[in-house]
């Protein structure tokens, strides 16, 4: 008789809708997720790309702007450090004539007038030697005292410094407005004449050699509050640019101390949206999406199709049963198990039809009631059956086992048919620890087949202690929830320990598992009902084999036996059973 199982949810759903929920939880969904993440990682690339771009376009800034001054420092120590241009600032002359002779004569021996090309730079030495004739590279120092950039040199008390500005009435108007200035005093060669030599580069030259620099960033170098350049908005003051800064999310902001003055480069990359990264990305994100979503979906599809299109076709073919000639299936499609079940079912339809058309089918009908008879009787005759004709049936199959060479197969009905003759062999509650050995070795042993190489168990018992009589079956529960609670439980090789030996005042058994242990909490609670059970407590118990064992063992040794467990979470867990030496009994 079957065991009619009340419908679950998914029981009541068709295989369709099992499918739907297959594709929806198990694929769609863990797809779409790991589509997110990919993608995200997509965006987190893109994010990373644009701060290197940023970075590498700063550098490359930073490299330009060190490189020029670099030569305008170089510059400048090759005019300072030239004797023959410093006795000419520093002489005295007569006349106008006299200082345009000895102008001559320096600049025609000198490498000075090769530092610097006029289409790009200026050079200008201020001095206050009043006799020098203004012009050309020579000016008056009085001359510079209503500039910017020389009121500023002589507060900070700099020797060298970088001052760019916009200079709104420029003194040359073959310069532009926009100024950068590299200024250093001459004080190698000692003199009472003030010195300094300034080098002003044009500002279309900067813009010029900046913009040539490969970047695909939107650039802007500053001095102090002051915009050097910009490659995307050239008139941009420096509180717009500031707004800018504060506004955008994608900016990398660098600042360099150079020649007395801070200069700081801001690099801008496009708003990053999901747009950009799409555009961007657009080949990678199709391909994602091909191979981890729409490839999927279309072959679990094929696949359901394959399975419930002739599981559609075996369910109409089991609804004709009710008729007494069933239809074989006509046409069955593919090889695996669904197909191997058609071919399966066709054979029995082939059989129930060659039966049903033999002189059976009336004898049958009349035997039905001499059938209900007879089972009766046999219910009476099999509860009358000993129990030995079990184990006379095990002895037949394991000489058979033998017989056949399957020594394996013997052996686990030898140890079954152990484990059997002491379940129902209940004259005798107190066996020997010597024969409780002998059931924890058959029950081991019959494990080891179940588990393989998961189990490995040792099994010590002391000479003086065979002998000792213990209530039957006790040892071994101990065991059996070692194997189910420790073992099982583990995926790992686990070993059982079971010890028996006499101290002074107690005989000790020890049951040990290397399975996943227990919580303090719960030993604590398990230890104290195995030291206080009752019958009561066996009854109200759900789980009696543990606590019928520790009673039993209670009961046989006056009250006075005594349950210590021993366990670490994931280490494992020991009993130890003391039972005092002066209720021992053994056998005869």
């Amino acid at each position: 008789m079957f065991k009619v199982v009340k419908d679950n949810f998914f029981g009541r759903l068709k295989l369709n809708k099992k499918f739907l929920l297959m594709y929806v939880f198990c694929v769609i969904l863990p797809l779409v997720i790991t589509d997110a993440l990919l993608f995200r990682s997509v965006f987190e690339a893109e994010l990373t790309n644009q701060k290197h771009y940023r970075e590498t376009a700063i550098e490359s800034y930073y490299n330009y702007l060190a490189d020029l001054l670099s030569y305008d420092n170089t510059v400048a120590k090759a005019i300072d450090l030239n004797k023959t241009l410093n006795m000419f600032i520093n002489s005295p002359y007569k006349d106008p004539y006299d200082f345009f002779y000895n102008y001559s004569q320096t600049f025609n021996n000198s490498f000075f007038s090769t530092l610097s090309d006029l289409n790009w730079d200026r050079i200008v030495i201020y001095s206050d030697n009043q006799t020098m004739l203004n012009g050309g590279y020579f000016h008056n120092l009085a001359e510079a005292e209503g500039e910017v950039w020389y009121q500023k040199f002589s507060e900070e008390g700099l020797n060298e410094a970088v001052y760019p500005y916009y200079d709104y009435e420029p003194v040359m108007k073959t310069f532009d407005q926009h100024r950068f200035i590299y200024v250093r005093r001459m004080v190698n060669t000692k003199s009472v004449i003030d010195r300094i030599v300034t080098i002003e580069h044009k500002h279309s030259r900067i813009t010029g050699e900046l913009a040539n620099l490969p970047v695909n960033c939107s650039m802007y170098l500053c001095c102090g509050d002051y915009v050097i350049y910009s490659n995307e908005n050239s008139n941009i003051a420096f509180p717009d640019l500031m707004e800018k800064v504060s506004n955008e999310p994608y900016v990398t902001v660098k600042e360099y101390d150079m020649y007395g003055n801070t200069f700081t480069i801001y690099a801008f990359t496009e708003d990053l949206t999901l747009t950009t990264v799409i555009e961007n990305n657009f080949l990678t994100i199709i391909i994602i999406i091909i191979f981890t979503l729409l490839l999927p979906i279309v072959i679990m599809k094929l696949l359901e199709r394959s399975i419930t299109d002739r599981i559609k076709v075996l369910e109409k073919a089991f609804g004709e049963g009710d008729n007494e000639i069933l239809q074989p299936i006509k046409e069955i499609k593919g090889t695996d198990e669904i197909s191997s079940l058609m071919h399966n079912y066709n054979r029995i339809v082939d059989i129930n039809n060659d039966l049903t058309n033999t002189i059976y089918k009336d004898k049958l009908r009349e035997q039905e009631s001499d059938l209900a008879r007879k089972n009766a009787e046999l219910l009476a005759l099999q509860s009358q059956i000993n129990p030995h004709f079990l184990f006379n049936a095990l002895e037949s199959i394991r000489m058979h086992s033998i017989l056949k060479g399957e020594t394996e197969t013997a052996e686990m009905v030898q140890r079954l048919a152990v484990m059997e003759r002491q379940n129902v062999e209940w004259h005798a509650d107190s066996v020997t620890i010597e024969e409780e050995e002998g059931f924890i070795d058959a029950y081991l042993q019959l494990q080891g087949y179940r588990f393989g190489d998961r189990i490995s168990f040792n099994i010590d018992i002391s000479e003086e202690c065979k002998k000792v009589l213990i209530p039957k079956l006790t040892l071994v529960t101990f065991v059996e929830n070692a194997c189910v609670h420790g073992i099982e439980s583990k995926s790992s090789q686990g070993w059982i320990f079971v010890r028996a030996y006499k101290t002074d005042k107690n005989l000790v058994i020890e049951v040990e598992d290397t399975g996943d242990g227990m919580d303090e909490e719960d030993v604590e609670l398990l230890q104290q009902r195995m030291n206080n059970v009752t019958i009561d407590t066996i009854r109200k118990a759900k789980h009696v084999g543990i606590l019928n064992a520790c009673l039993r063992i209670k009961m046989m040794f006056k009250d006075q036996a005594r349950f210590t467990i021993e366990s670490e979470k994931g280490v494992g867990m020991s009993v130890i059973i003391m039972i005092p030496a002066d209720l021992i009994t053994t056998a005869d």
